[in-house]
C-alpha cells in the first residue's frame, strides 16, 4: 500500500474522530435549533448509506466524548432520548421550562 493512499485524519476538533462521527458532529453543529432521536429519519435521509444502528451508536459515542448533548423528553406521549449540539439541547431545556 502506498503511503499516499492512506487517508490522514482531519477534523474540526482536537480529538481525531472516525469519519462517520465527524460528519454527524458537523451536521449537528450546523443545526443549533434541532434535536434528533437515535434513529432520526431526517439524518438517515441526509446520510443515505448510514444504517440505523450506526447512527445510534455514533450519537452515543459523540455524547460520551462530550461533543454533543442528550436529553430525555416526552414526544407524542412517548419518552425518548434526543441528541443535539449543546446549544440545541440548552434551547430545548428553556423551551420545556416555558411549557410548564
Amino acid at each position: 500500500m502506498k503511503i499516499s493512499q492512506i487517508m490522514t485524519r482531519t477534523g474540526t476538533t482536537d480529538e481525531s474522530l472516525p469519519p462517520l462521527q465527524a460528519m454527524l458532529l458537523e451536521e449537528l453543529n450546523r443545526r443549533p435549533d434541532e434535536v434528533f432521536d437515535n434513529s432520526d429519519e431526517g439524518l438517515l435521509r441526509i446520510f443515505p448509506r448510514l444504517k440505523r444502528s450506526s447512527l445510534s451508536w455514533s450519537l452515543y459515542l459523540l455524547h460520551k466524548k462530550g461533543l454533543i448533548a442528550k436529553r430525555r423528553v416526552r414526544v407524542n406521549g412517548k419518552l425518548t432520548t434526543v441528541f443535539g449540539s449543546h446549544e440545541a439541547v440548552e434551547a430545548l431545556k428553556e423551551h420545556l421550562k416555558l411549557a410548564d
